[in-house]
C-alpha cells in the first residue's frame, strides 16, 4: 500500500515540476487530490494528536493551492469542506477550552470562525457544482424539492456540506443573514438523515441532535427531539464514536441543565477505548481531551443552587 502511494507521489511531483501548461497543471492537481482523498483513512486512524494537528494544517494549505489551480474540482471542494470544518471542530474548539486567559480564548474563537467560514465557502461552491446553486438562492420549497432529487450517490457530499454549514451557523448566531439560512440547513440535514441515518457512524442523527439541542425554541430548538437523535447516533455506532457522547453532553445536557447526565457521558468517554474502531481513533482521542476539559469547566455551564 505504501509503495503504491509513493509511486503516485513521484508521478505527481514529476508532472508538477515539468508542466507549464494550465491543462497539465489541472490534471496533476486532480490526480493529487484523488490520492489524498483515497488516503483520508490514514488521518482518521492517527493516534498522535499533535502529529495530526500539524499534518492537517499542512494538508489544508496544500488543498488551498489545488483549489487555485482547479477551483471547480468537486473532490477538492469536498476535501476543503471536510478538512476545514473537521479541524475547527476537533482541534480549534478544543483550543478554546484549553485557553489559559481571555486573549488566548479570543484568538482561538476568531480562528474557529475563520475556519468555519472557509469550510462554508467551499461547501457552497460544492453545492453549486452539484447543480444546487439556483435552489440554494430560491425559496425553501424549491430548495427542498431540489434536495429530493439527490440520492445516495450524493450522500457523502451532502453530509459534509451539512456539517460545515451547520457549524458555521452555530458560530454566527448573532448574524441576521446566517439566522435566515437555518431552515435550509435544517432541510439539508433532514435529507441526509432520510438517505441514511447511520452514515458515518450515525453522523446524520448526530447532526440533527446537535441542531435541535444547540439553539433556543424560537430558532428551532427542540430538546426532546435532540435527545432522540443523540440516542439514535449512539445506537448506530454502538457507543464507539466517543465524540457523539461529548456532543450529547456539551449540547443537550447543558441546554437542559442535566448535570448528572453531563458527568456520566463525559466520564464514559474518558474511560472508553479510543481505538475500538480504527477509523475513529483520531476523533476519539480528541473527544477524550474535550471530555476532560468540559468536566473541568462544568461549573461554568450549570446554574448553582
Amino acid at each position: 500500500m505504501k509503495a503504491k502511494y509513493i509511486t503516485h507521489y513521484v508521478t505527481i511531483i514529476a508532472i508538477l515540476f515539468f508542466s507549464s501548461a494550465c491543462g497539465l497543471k489541472k490534471t496533476a492537481t486532480k490526480i493529487t487530490t484523488q490520492v489524498f482523498y483515497d488516503a483520508t483513512p490514514s488521518m482518521d486512524e492517527e493516534s498522535d494528536v499533535d502529529l495530526a494537528s500539524h499534518a492537517s494544517l499542512a494538508f489544508l494549505k496544500m488543498l488551498d493551492s489545488f483549489y487555485l489551480q482547479n477551483p471547480k474540482d468537486k473532490t477538492t471542494l469536498l476535501l476543503l469542506t471536510r478538512a476545514y470544518s473537521s479541524y475547527a471542530y476537533g482541534f480549534t474548539e478544543n483550543a478554546i477550552l484549553e485557553a489559559q486567559d481571555l486573549t488566548q480564548q479570543k484568538k482561538s474563537k476568531t480562528r474557529a470562525k475563520e475556519f468555519y467560514r472557509r469550510a462554508k465557502k467551499a461547501a457552497m461552491e460544492l453545492l453549486d457544482q452539484k447543480g444546487l446553486s439556483k435552489a440554494r438562492q430560491s425559496s425553501l420549497e424549491a430548495w427542498k424539492k431540489a434536495l429530493k432529487g439527490k440520492g445516495k450517490k450524493d450522500l457523502e457530499d451532502l453530509f459534509w456540506i451539512a456539517f460545515a454549514w451547520g457549524n458555521y451557523l452555530n458560530w454566527h448566531k448573532d448574524d441576521i443573514a446566517a439566522i435566515g439560512e437555518i431552515p435550509k440547513v435544517q432541510s439539508l440535514m433532514e435529507r441526509v438523515y432520510e438517505l441514511d441515518p447511520n452514515y458515518y457512524h450515525g453522523g446524520p442523527s448526530l447532526l440533527l441532535g446537535g441542531f435541535y439541542a444547540s439553539r433556543p425554541p424560537m430558532l428551532g430548538g427542540q430538546p426532546k427531539l435532540a435527545k432522540e437523535f443523540f440516542e439514535q447516533a449512539l445506537e448506530a455506532n454502538q457507543g464507539q464514536h466517543l465524540m457523539a457522547k461529548v456532543a450529547y453532553a456539551q449540547f443537550y445536557a447543558v441546554q437542559t441543565q442535566k448535570r448528572e447526565l453531563f458527568n456520566r457521558l463525559l466520564n464514559e468517554v474518558i474511560q472508553g477505548d479510543a481505538e475500538a474502531k480504527k477509523e475513529l481513533i483520531l476523533s476519539n482521542k480528541l473527544a477524550k481531551i474535550r471530555a476532560k476539559l468540559l468536566l473541568k469547566k462544568a461549573d461554568n455551564f450549570f446554574a448553582t443552587n
